[in-house]
């Protein structure tokens, strides 16, 4: 069962028209609605697939099939529908359209369609626990979900517990350790913000490039691919028989991870079956061909069916591209270049607008600075013009006073003249008379002393008001060149913003010419960047499974968790492969 994202549920009725039975097809989806046409009664699978594949624009069709869900089989597409399934009327039949054979590398997907939906079905079956990952891997599984889902990590977003309600890490993972939903999503945030595109010194990844890592990740797990069928061989023994891409995998019965032998195709030259009974003829005639048996007709068919289609894909990658898969090569090319020069301009377009507003706030920056001196300036003007105020207010009053003194100083020397008229009578009121005069001429000198200080005071004065006024003018001018800058310096930055808008716009014409050779050099630097990454994923990786380790719970005798072998796939496939066929086929018999 996959989610309806990716799953197509075809509802036929019968109905009769002049004469004719026609099949009424209603297909669904969640992101498109209903889609309904008619196919005649008689039409085959592979009409029915041929239509649903053209409807959604699908052009790699030998990895998918139409399966029902209810007889857990895949239609034929040589048969007729009606052969296949019971349709009674006003009865849908539901039929999914899944990936029913998987590549042997995940790179190997040419089109988005097609990696788009083998992301999903994948992300489903490891949630299902139909594929087992380990705790680690389920994480940083989880991330790249999130990265497909979301985009770019934000910090102020996403946080533990807003993620959304469906879980990120399977719920026979989780019931393992000690941690609640909001713990799990801190491990997976964790590895989230570390991804390309979630900080701001790397360009922004598309959500096909996050859907190829979760694939790219997911393919190295020992069950990624594998269809499993129960099966005896010649002593009785139940095991499992494992089909993918690789070839035919036996499992012990309690343990689908660790394969104990492998037939590759390239091992393989007929299969065929007889009521319950199998048969595979080796490619070297000198061995001798292997049996066994399942416990149904129906399970041969389907194991007959995926060996034949898995083994068609083994010849056609050593056969070479066809030319449907070259002008898929092609137009996927095509439409990579495009996508690459879309995101190159898109972050030309982010870096101009980042240095547009980086431009804005400097010129914001100067014009406030510019009006704070002008405020500075205007301030400095104002106080010298009430400093001018009060020194001419001063000057005022020290030549009124200078006035008063001078005069003052006159009348006593005309006191002194008609006192020494006065005093010739005699010699006390002589004495009296100079020591009158002397207290005068006292006062006389201290009056002109005065007088000759207020004049000083008043030239001094004079003399600060005139710098003061000097000081005014230059506030006044000074503020006239400030405020004539700021204007200038407005009008050139804005001219230098228009100019590199042309120059941007110029520079994206003539970019396009040499964007091949930028495109291998970028090719090149991601490949060189990608094993970097590698490396580190690895290493941490291994932290978080320590980390793990230590928040794990102890399982009861009622719950035991499954079992992982902690093996690298490759390193498990050359170790089942080694050795002669004649060996693997007495060694299978033997289990």
């Amino acid at each position: 069962h996959v989610r309806n994202v990716h799953t197509f549920e075809f509802h036929f009725r019968s109905a009769f028209y002049s004469n004719c039975v026609v099949l009424q097809a209603v297909v669904s989806t969640q992101s498109t609605g209903d889609m309904e046409f008619s196919v005649p009664y008689r039409t085959t699978g592979k009409e029915v697939f041929d239509k649903v594949a053209n409807t959604i624009g699908l052009r790699e069709t030998w990895y998918f099939g139409l399966r029902t869900p209810k007889a857990d089989m895949w239609i034929v597409d040589e048969k007729r529908i009606v052969d296949q399934v019971y349709i009674s009327d006003n009865k849908p039949v539901n039929f999914y359209l899944l990936a029913k054979f998987y590549p042997l590398d995940v790179n190997d997907l040419i089109q988005d369609l097609a990696k788009h939906l083998f992301f999903l079905q994948v992300q489903e079956q490891i949630l299902s626990q139909v594929i087992y990952a380990p705790a680690e891997k389920c994480v940083l599984l989880a991330s790249y979900a999130l990265q497909a889902k979301f985009g770019d990590y934000d910090p102020v977003k996403h946080k533990p517990g807003k993620l959304g309600p469906e879980n990120l890490i399977p719920e026979a993972v989780m019931s393992q350790y000690n941690l609640n939903k909001e713990g799990w999503d801190e491990h997976v945030i964790a590895w989230y913000a570390q991804h390309p595109g979630s900080v701001p010194s790397n360009v922004d990844r598309d959500r096909e490039w996050a859907e190829m890592q979760y694939l790219t990740i997911a393919q190295d797990l020992n069950m990624f691919g594998v269809n499993y069928f129960l099966i005896q061989n010649k002593e009785g023994t139940d095991l499992w028989l494992g089909v993918d891409a690789e070839g035919l995998q036996i499992f012990e019965k309690d343990n689908q991870h660790k394969a104990k032998i492998c037939f590759p195709w390239s091992e393989v030259k007929n299969i065929s079956f007889q009521d319950k009974k199998f048969t595979i003829k080796p490619a070297n005639e000198k061995t001798e061909e292997f049996k066994f048996f399942t416990r149904k007709i129906r399970t041969n068919r389907m194991i007959l069916q995926l060996c034949v289609g898995n083994h068609e894909l083994y010849m056609r990658r050593h056969r070479g591209d066809t030319l449907v898969v070259q002008a898929l090569k092609q137009q996927a090319k095509e439409e990579k270049k495009r996508k690459q020069q879309e995101r190159d301009k898109l972050e030309k377009e982010r870096k101009a607008k980042e240095e547009a507003v980086r431009q804005r706030e400097e010129l914001e920056l100067q014009l406030r600075k510019f009006e704070g001196q002008a405020r500075k300036a205007n301030d400095r003007l104002q106080r010298s013009e009430e400093a001018a105020e009060i020194l001419e207010e001063k000057v005022a009053l020290a030549e009124e006073e200078a006035n008063l003194l001078a005069k003052r100083a006159t009348e006593a020397q005309q006191e002194i003249l008609w006192i020494k008229q006065e005093n010739v009578k005699n010699t006390e009121e002589k004495n009296l008379m100079k020591k009158q005069m002397r207290d005068l001429e006292d006062a006389a000198a201290q009056a002109a002393t005065k007088a000759e200080a207020g004049a000083l005071e008043a030239y001094r004065l004079k003399r600060e008001l005139e710098n003061a006024r000097v000081r005014e003018k230059s506030a006044k001018q000074k503020l006239l060149e400030i405020t004539q800058q700021c204007v200038l310096n407005d009008q050139i930055d804005i001219a230098n913003y228009l100019n590199n808008q042309e120059t941007l716009d110029d520079s994206d014409l003539e970019s396009d010419k040499p964007v091949e050779n930028d495109l291998v050099e970028k090719i090149d630097n991601a490949r060189l960047e990608e094993v970097k990454q590698c490396e580190q994923v690895k290493t941490q990786l291994l932290d978080l499974k320590s980390k793990m380790e230590a928040l794990k719970v102890e399982a009861t005798d009622a719950e035991v968790p499954i079992e992982y072998v902690d093996e690298d796939k490759y390193q498990t496939l050359r170790r089942i492969t080694a050795g002669e066929t004649r060996s693997r086929i007495a060694f299978f018999h033997s289990l």
